[in-house]
C-alpha cells in the first residue's frame, strides 16, 4: 500500500468535514443543538443521510457492500455498476412528510384565500391526533451518492441487491480475470 493511499485514508474524517457544509440542507444550520465539527469525527446520526456508511467485504468468489439507509425505501434507491465493473455506485433519495404548521390561507373566513373546489386534494393530510413533542425541525427530500471502488472487476451480470431493515446487502461476483492463463509445468 503506497503512503499517499494510507494518508489520504487516515485524513478521510477532516476532508469530510470541509464537505459536510454543502452537503447539508440550509434548515439544518437553525438547530442550535448541533456543532459544525459534530458529525465528521463522531459520526453521529445526522451525518449519515447525506454519506451513508458502507462496509465491503471479500470473500472467495466476491464481495458484499453493506449500506446503512434507514428510512429509505427500495424505490428510491439505484444501484450501478460502472468503470468496466471496478466500481459500485448507490444513489438514493429520502423523503419525509412535513411538520411545518399550516398556512392559515385556507382557514374558515378568510376571503384572500383563492376558493378550491376539492379541498381535501389542495391539503396534505395530517394525522388524527395532537401532536405533543416534534424534534424534527426540517423534513423534506434529500439526497445521497456514493461509490466504492473495488480491488478487482466484478461480472455486471451476476449482482444482487436487498433492502431489509435499513441495510442495502449487495452481493457481487468477481469477474474471470481473462488475461491469466494456466500453464501446465512439463
Amino acid at each position: 500500500m503506497s503512503l499517499a493511499r494510507h494518508f489520504f485514508r487516515e485524513f478521510r474524517p477532516f476532508f469530510r468535514m470541509f464537505e459536510e457544509p454543502l452537503t447539508r440542507s440550509p434548515a439544518y444550520y437553525g438547530s442550535p443543538s448541533r456543532a459544525l465539527f459534530d458529525d465528521p469525527f463522531f459520526q453521529l446520526a445526522g451525518f449519515g443521510l447525506s454519506r451513508p456508511a458502507i462496509d465491503v467485504t471479500e470473500e472467495d468468489n466476491g464481495y458484499v457492500v453493506e449500506a446503512d439507509l434507514p428510512g429509505v425505501k427500495k424505490e428510491n434507491v439505484e444501484v450501478r455498476v460502472g468503470d468496466g465493473g471496478r466500481s459500485l455506485t448507490i444513489e438514493g433519495k429520502i423523503t419525509r412528510r412535513s411538520t411545518a404548521p399550516e398556512n392559515d390561507a385556507t382557514a374558515p373566513g378568510n376571503t384572500d384565500a383563492p376558493h378550491e373546489t376539492n379541498a381535501v386534494a389542495s391539503q396534505p393530510t395530517q394525522p388524527s391526533g395532537n401532536q405533543i413533542s416534534t424534534e424534527r425541525m426540517f423534513t423534506g427530500s434529500s439526497t445521497f451518492t456514493r461509490t466504492v471502488w473495488l480491488p478487482r472487476p466484478v461480472d455486471t451480470q451476476n449482482v444482487a441487491a436487498k433492502l431489509d431493515d435499513g441495510i442495502l446487502t449487495i452481493r457481487v461476483q468477481k469477474a474471470e480475470d481473462k488475461a491469466s492463463v494456466s500453464i501446465p509445468i512439463d
